[in-house]
């Protein structure tokens, strides 16, 4: 990085409105597919899990996140953009760390479901995280941002629910 660029500070930074389009789309590409891959681990999570609470709740999770990715297919005609496949190479690690860890030989049932629910609240906290960065690129582009209040609600709901799940196993 040349010293002129490292000197500078973000509000400095112009951004060309192309390339905040081009990284809002690449984020909301994410997220999609993500979404669609979370379908099925909270499917195989919800097989594992032995509480019916969990159970429930997981259910809850795939509900909300099928209702989600429906949302977003609404956000791409809006935006007359259509999905456009990406890499989720994270959100799969983190979901095999999650399976590996919740499966393995010798946990009991209430030592797996503890570790499902410590997953469950990472990934609700990344979907957060990406649609509060949605949020705010949608708002610097000129797109309505309201149209993720939704999405960004039932992430927040979704945590708050497995954190209480959570605090009710360690109490």
């Amino acid at each position: 990085m040349s010293d002129s660029l490292a000197s500078l500070q973000p509000r400095d930074v112009q951004i060309d409105d192309m390339l905040l389009k081009k990284t809002f789309l690449e984020h909301l590409n994410y997220i999609y597919f993500g979404k669609h891959h979370l379908i099925d681990f909270f499917s195989e999570v919800k097989e594992i899990a032995k509480l019916n609470v969990l159970k429930h709740a997981i259910q809850e999770g795939i509900d909300d996140t099928q209702s989600q990715i429906v949302q977003m297919d609404e956000i791409y005609s809006a935006i007359a953009e259509t999905p456009s496949k990406t890499s989720t190479l994270g959100i799969k690690a983190m979901t095999l760390e999650a399976y590996i860890t919740t499966i393995k030989a010798g946990k009991t049932p209430l030592e797996k479901d503890v570790f499902i629910l410590f997953y469950l609240q990472q990934i609700e906290g990344i979907e957060i995280t990406y649609f509060k960065v949605l949020k705010n690129l949608a708002k610097a582009i000129g797109y309505s941002n309201t149209f993720l209040d939704q999405p960004f609600d039932m992430a927040v709901e979704n945590k708050i629910l497995f954190e209480q799940i959570y605090k009710e196993y360690i109490s």
